[in-house]
Protein backbone atom coordinates (compact mmCIF):
# COMPACT_ATOMS: atom_id res chain seq x y z
CA UNK A 1 0.00 0.00 0.00
CA UNK A 2 1.26 3.45 -0.92
CA UNK A 3 1.61 5.85 2.00
CA UNK A 4 4.01 8.20 0.22
CA UNK A 5 3.53 11.98 0.20
CA UNK A 6 5.78 14.84 -1.00
CA UNK A 7 8.75 15.38 1.26
CA UNK A 8 8.72 18.71 3.18
CA UNK A 9 11.66 20.46 4.79
CA UNK A 10 13.27 18.70 7.74
CA UNK A 11 12.06 20.08 11.06
CA UNK A 12 14.58 22.60 12.35
CA UNK A 13 15.34 22.15 16.04
CA UNK A 14 18.36 24.47 15.95
CA UNK A 15 16.84 27.86 15.13
CA UNK A 16 16.37 30.50 17.81
CA UNK A 17 18.08 28.57 20.58
CA UNK A 18 15.28 26.02 20.83
CA UNK A 19 15.92 23.39 23.50
CA UNK A 20 13.97 20.18 22.86
CA UNK A 21 14.35 19.24 26.52
CA UNK A 22 11.87 22.00 27.30
CA UNK A 23 9.18 20.21 25.32
CA UNK A 24 9.09 17.52 28.01
CA UNK A 25 8.56 19.82 30.95
CA UNK A 26 5.16 19.17 32.49
CA UNK A 27 4.66 15.95 30.53
CA UNK A 28 5.32 13.52 33.37
CA UNK A 29 2.47 11.19 32.41
CA UNK A 30 3.57 10.90 28.78
CA UNK A 31 7.12 10.13 29.84
CA UNK A 32 5.94 7.57 32.38
CA UNK A 33 3.78 5.88 29.76
CA UNK A 34 6.63 5.62 27.24
CA UNK A 35 9.09 4.52 29.92
CA UNK A 36 6.87 1.61 30.95
CA UNK A 37 6.29 0.54 27.34
CA UNK A 38 9.97 0.76 26.38
CA UNK A 39 11.13 -1.12 29.47
CA UNK A 40 9.02 -4.06 28.32
CA UNK A 41 9.65 -3.63 24.58
CA UNK A 42 13.45 -3.56 24.86
CA UNK A 43 13.45 -7.17 26.07
CA UNK A 44 12.41 -8.23 22.57
CA UNK A 45 15.69 -6.89 21.18
CA UNK A 46 17.85 -9.04 23.42
CA UNK A 47 21.37 -7.65 23.86
CA UNK A 48 22.45 -6.20 20.51
CA UNK A 49 26.11 -5.58 19.81
CA UNK A 50 25.19 -2.49 17.78
CA UNK A 51 21.95 -0.50 18.12
CA UNK A 52 20.78 2.57 16.18
CA UNK A 53 18.62 5.23 17.85
CA UNK A 54 17.01 6.96 14.85
CA UNK A 55 16.05 10.56 15.55
CA UNK A 56 17.34 10.08 19.08
CA UNK A 57 17.38 13.79 19.91
CA UNK A 58 19.31 14.60 23.08
CA UNK A 59 19.37 10.95 24.13
CA UNK A 60 16.11 10.90 26.06
CA UNK A 61 15.60 7.18 25.44
CA UNK A 62 19.20 6.04 25.82
CA UNK A 63 18.48 5.18 29.45
CA UNK A 64 16.40 2.26 28.17
CA UNK A 65 19.12 0.65 26.06
CA UNK A 66 22.55 1.83 27.18
CA UNK A 67 22.93 -1.00 29.71
CA UNK A 68 21.62 -3.61 27.24
CA UNK A 69 23.89 -2.97 24.24
CA UNK A 70 27.60 -3.10 23.60
CA UNK A 71 27.57 -0.11 21.25
CA UNK A 72 24.92 2.42 20.26
CA UNK A 73 24.79 5.15 17.63
CA UNK A 74 22.46 8.08 18.28
CA UNK A 75 21.42 9.63 14.97
CA UNK A 76 19.77 13.04 14.76
CA UNK A 77 19.62 16.02 12.40
CA UNK A 78 19.89 18.65 15.13
CA UNK A 79 23.34 19.87 16.13
CA UNK A 80 21.94 21.23 19.40
CA UNK A 81 20.37 17.88 20.32
CA UNK A 82 23.61 16.05 19.62
CA UNK A 83 25.62 18.55 21.66
CA UNK A 84 23.29 17.99 24.62
CA UNK A 85 23.45 14.22 24.18
CA UNK A 86 27.24 14.51 24.37
CA UNK A 87 26.93 16.25 27.72
CA UNK A 88 24.55 13.62 29.09
CA UNK A 89 26.56 10.60 27.95
CA UNK A 90 30.13 11.86 27.96
CA UNK A 91 31.42 8.72 29.71
CA UNK A 92 29.78 6.38 27.17
CA UNK A 93 31.19 8.41 24.28
CA UNK A 94 34.68 8.53 25.78
CA UNK A 95 34.68 4.75 26.26
CA UNK A 96 33.51 4.04 22.69
CA UNK A 97 30.16 2.61 23.78
CA UNK A 98 28.13 5.43 22.19
CA UNK A 99 28.66 7.40 18.98
CA UNK A 100 26.82 10.50 17.78
CA UNK A 101 26.04 11.05 14.10
CA UNK A 102 24.25 13.93 12.41
CA UNK A 103 22.34 12.61 9.40
CA UNK A 104 19.12 12.71 7.39
CA UNK A 105 17.05 9.57 8.04
CA UNK A 106 16.26 9.46 4.32
CA UNK A 107 19.97 9.27 3.45
CA UNK A 108 21.87 7.37 6.10
CA UNK A 109 25.68 6.99 6.08
CA UNK A 110 25.76 3.30 7.00
CA UNK A 111 26.38 0.00 5.24
CA UNK A 112 23.57 -2.52 4.85
CA UNK A 113 22.75 -4.29 8.14
CA UNK A 114 25.25 -2.12 10.02
CA UNK A 115 23.23 -2.57 13.23
CA UNK A 116 21.65 -5.57 14.87
CA UNK A 117 18.70 -3.56 16.15
CA UNK A 118 17.18 -0.10 16.29
CA UNK A 119 14.58 2.12 17.90
CA UNK A 120 12.59 5.01 16.43
CA UNK A 121 10.52 6.85 19.05
CA UNK A 122 8.56 10.10 18.55
CA UNK A 123 9.96 10.45 15.03
CA UNK A 124 7.58 9.02 12.41
CA UNK A 125 5.18 11.97 12.72
CA UNK A 126 7.89 14.08 11.03
CA UNK A 127 8.12 11.73 8.03
CA UNK A 128 5.59 12.16 5.21
CA UNK A 129 7.46 9.96 2.71
CA UNK A 130 7.22 7.05 5.09
CA UNK A 131 7.85 4.24 2.59
CA UNK A 132 11.16 5.81 1.65
CA UNK A 133 12.29 6.49 5.20
CA UNK A 134 11.23 3.09 6.53
CA UNK A 135 13.15 1.47 3.69
CA UNK A 136 16.29 3.48 4.41
CA UNK A 137 16.21 2.89 8.17
CA UNK A 138 15.38 -0.79 7.64
CA UNK A 139 18.26 -1.13 5.17
CA UNK A 140 20.84 -0.54 7.91
CA UNK A 141 19.25 -3.00 10.37
CA UNK A 142 20.02 -6.69 10.35
CA UNK A 143 17.55 -8.16 12.78
CA UNK A 144 14.96 -6.12 14.70
CA UNK A 145 13.62 -2.73 15.66
CA UNK A 146 10.96 -1.00 17.73
CA UNK A 147 8.84 1.66 16.05
CA UNK A 148 6.53 4.18 17.70
CA UNK A 149 3.72 4.72 15.16
CA UNK A 150 1.44 7.76 15.60
CA UNK A 151 -1.97 6.58 14.39
CA UNK A 152 -4.90 8.64 13.11
CA UNK A 153 -7.60 6.11 14.05
CA UNK A 154 -7.08 6.02 17.83
CA UNK A 155 -10.19 6.11 20.02
CA UNK A 156 -10.30 9.88 20.58
CA UNK A 157 -9.44 10.57 16.93
CA UNK A 158 -12.24 8.27 15.83
CA UNK A 159 -14.72 10.02 18.12
CA UNK A 160 -13.72 13.44 16.76
CA UNK A 161 -14.00 12.21 13.18
CA UNK A 162 -17.45 10.74 13.89
CA UNK A 163 -18.69 14.12 15.18
CA UNK A 164 -17.38 15.84 12.04
CA UNK A 165 -18.61 13.12 9.68
CA UNK A 166 -15.08 12.27 8.56
CA UNK A 167 -14.77 8.65 9.65
CA UNK A 168 -14.14 7.58 6.04
CA UNK A 169 -10.79 9.43 6.06
CA UNK A 170 -9.59 7.28 8.97
CA UNK A 171 -10.10 4.12 6.94
CA UNK A 172 -7.92 5.26 4.03
CA UNK A 173 -4.21 4.47 3.84
CA UNK A 174 -3.29 8.14 3.30
CA UNK A 175 -1.57 9.86 6.24
CA UNK A 176 -3.46 12.58 8.09
CA UNK A 177 -1.65 15.93 8.20
CA UNK A 178 -1.80 18.36 11.10
CA UNK A 179 0.22 21.41 12.12
CA UNK A 180 1.45 24.19 9.85
CA UNK A 181 2.26 23.83 6.16
CA UNK A 182 6.01 24.40 6.55
CA UNK A 183 6.65 21.72 9.18
CA UNK A 184 3.54 19.51 9.32
CA UNK A 185 2.98 16.44 11.46
CA UNK A 186 1.58 13.18 10.16
CA UNK A 187 -0.51 10.41 11.68
CA UNK A 188 -0.89 7.07 9.93
CA UNK A 189 -3.13 4.09 9.54
CA UNK A 190 -1.41 1.33 11.47
CA UNK A 191 -2.19 -1.41 8.94
CA UNK A 192 -0.71 0.72 6.15
CA UNK A 193 2.56 1.04 8.06
CA UNK A 194 2.61 -2.69 8.79
CA UNK A 195 1.90 -3.48 5.12
CA UNK A 196 4.77 -1.22 4.05
CA UNK A 197 7.13 -2.97 6.45
CA UNK A 198 5.95 -6.40 5.32
CA UNK A 199 6.64 -5.44 1.69
CA UNK A 200 10.19 -4.62 2.83
CA UNK A 201 10.57 -8.13 4.35
CA UNK A 202 9.72 -7.32 7.97
CA UNK A 203 7.24 -9.21 10.13
CA UNK A 204 5.53 -6.97 12.70
CA UNK A 205 3.79 -7.38 16.04
CA UNK A 206 1.91 -4.69 17.95
CA UNK A 207 3.57 -4.53 21.36
CA UNK A 208 1.67 -1.80 23.18
CA UNK A 209 -0.84 1.01 22.99
CA UNK A 210 0.93 3.99 24.58
CA UNK A 211 -0.12 7.33 26.06
CA UNK A 212 -3.70 6.06 26.31
CA UNK A 213 -4.96 8.96 28.45
CA UNK A 214 -3.07 11.74 26.72
CA UNK A 215 -3.21 15.18 28.34
CA UNK A 216 -5.41 14.10 31.22
CA UNK A 217 -2.93 15.60 33.68
CA UNK A 218 -3.03 19.01 31.97
CA UNK A 219 -6.76 19.44 32.52
CA UNK A 220 -6.88 19.07 36.30
CA UNK A 221 -5.45 20.98 39.31
CA UNK A 222 -2.02 19.90 40.52
CA UNK A 223 -3.31 18.28 43.72
CA UNK A 224 -5.88 16.26 41.78
CA UNK A 225 -3.22 15.08 39.35
CA UNK A 226 -0.97 14.02 42.22
CA UNK A 227 -3.76 12.07 43.88
CA UNK A 228 -5.03 10.40 40.71
CA UNK A 229 -1.66 9.54 39.15
CA UNK A 230 -1.35 6.04 40.74
CA UNK A 231 -4.81 5.12 39.43
CA UNK A 232 -4.13 6.47 35.94
CA UNK A 233 -0.76 4.69 35.81
CA UNK A 234 -2.48 1.42 36.68
CA UNK A 235 -5.08 2.02 33.97
CA UNK A 236 -2.32 2.88 31.50
CA UNK A 237 -0.56 -0.43 32.18
CA UNK A 238 -3.78 -2.31 31.49
CA UNK A 239 -4.64 -0.34 28.37
CA UNK A 240 -1.17 -0.83 26.90
CA UNK A 241 -2.31 -4.40 26.34
CA UNK A 242 -6.06 -4.02 25.82
CA UNK A 243 -5.75 -1.02 23.51
CA UNK A 244 -3.20 -2.51 21.10
CA UNK A 245 -3.92 -1.37 17.56
CA UNK A 246 -6.79 1.03 18.25
CA UNK A 247 -6.99 2.92 21.54
CA UNK A 248 -3.94 5.08 22.17
CA UNK A 249 -2.42 7.68 19.79
CA UNK A 250 0.97 5.88 19.83
CA UNK A 251 1.29 2.21 18.93
CA UNK A 252 4.60 0.44 19.52
CA UNK A 253 5.55 -2.12 16.88
CA UNK A 254 8.22 -4.80 16.94
CA UNK A 255 9.58 -5.54 13.47
CA UNK A 256 11.69 -8.67 12.83
CA UNK A 257 13.56 -9.16 9.56
CA UNK A 258 12.32 -12.27 7.76
CA UNK A 259 15.88 -13.16 6.75
CA UNK A 260 18.47 -11.66 9.14
CA UNK A 261 21.09 -9.56 7.40
CA UNK A 262 24.87 -9.77 7.62
CA UNK A 263 26.72 -6.43 8.05
CA UNK A 264 28.42 -5.36 4.82
CA UNK A 265 31.46 -4.09 6.73
CA UNK A 266 34.30 -2.30 4.93
CA UNK A 267 37.74 -3.90 4.85
CA UNK A 268 40.19 -2.43 7.31
CA UNK A 269 42.70 -1.58 4.57
CA UNK A 270 40.08 0.66 2.92
CA UNK A 271 39.62 2.85 5.94
CA UNK A 272 42.82 4.85 6.31
CA UNK A 273 43.47 5.73 9.95
CA UNK A 274 40.14 6.03 11.78
CA UNK A 275 40.01 6.58 15.51
CA UNK A 276 37.62 3.64 15.98
CA UNK A 277 37.86 1.06 13.17
CA UNK A 278 34.83 -0.99 14.30
CA UNK A 279 32.62 2.11 14.08
CA UNK A 280 34.18 3.40 10.84
CA UNK A 281 33.74 0.06 9.05
CA UNK A 282 29.99 0.55 9.33
CA UNK A 283 29.88 3.90 7.56
CA UNK A 284 29.73 4.91 3.90
CA UNK A 285 29.15 8.14 2.00
CA UNK A 286 25.43 8.91 2.45
CA UNK A 287 25.22 10.42 -1.04
CA UNK A 288 26.68 7.58 -3.14
CA UNK A 289 27.02 4.74 -0.59
CA UNK A 290 30.70 4.24 -1.45
CA UNK A 291 33.61 3.65 0.93
CA UNK A 292 35.14 6.42 3.02
CA UNK A 293 38.78 7.10 3.85
CA UNK A 294 39.22 8.26 7.41
CA UNK A 295 41.49 10.46 9.45
CA UNK A 296 40.99 11.57 13.04
CA UNK A 297 38.51 14.33 12.15
CA UNK A 298 37.48 13.82 8.50
CA UNK A 299 35.96 11.15 6.28
CA UNK A 300 36.52 11.52 2.55
CA UNK A 301 34.66 9.84 -0.32
CA UNK A 302 36.96 9.21 -3.27
CA UNK A 303 33.99 8.42 -5.51
CA UNK A 304 32.03 11.69 -5.25
CA UNK A 305 34.69 13.85 -3.55
CA UNK A 306 32.48 14.76 -0.61
CA UNK A 307 34.14 15.27 2.75
CA UNK A 308 32.52 14.89 6.14
CA UNK A 309 33.90 16.25 9.39
CA UNK A 310 33.70 15.68 13.10
CA UNK A 311 32.41 18.58 15.19
CA UNK A 312 33.68 17.93 18.68
CA UNK A 313 31.78 14.84 19.81
CA UNK A 314 29.63 14.14 16.72
CA UNK A 315 30.24 13.28 13.07
CA UNK A 316 28.32 15.36 10.55
CA UNK A 317 26.99 13.36 7.59
CA UNK A 318 23.97 15.55 6.86
CA UNK A 319 23.60 16.77 3.25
Amino acid sequence: MNITEPKPAIVDYDTGGYDYRGFWQGKDYEQWSETHALRVAMRHLGRPRWLADFGGGFGRNAVHYRARVYHSVLIDYSRANLTRAAELYSDDIASGRMFLVRADLNQLPFVDSAFDSGVVIRVLHHLPDLNRTLSEMGRVLGRSWILDVPIKHHALGFARAAVKGKVKSLRSDAPHQTGNSEFPFFNFKLDAVRDALHAQQWDTTVLASVNNFRRWDRRLPTLAVKGLSPLVHALEVGMQGVGKGWWGPSQFLLALRQLPGVPALRDLDELGEPEDPDFSRRLVCPACKQALRWSADTAHCANCEREYVRHGTFWDFAP
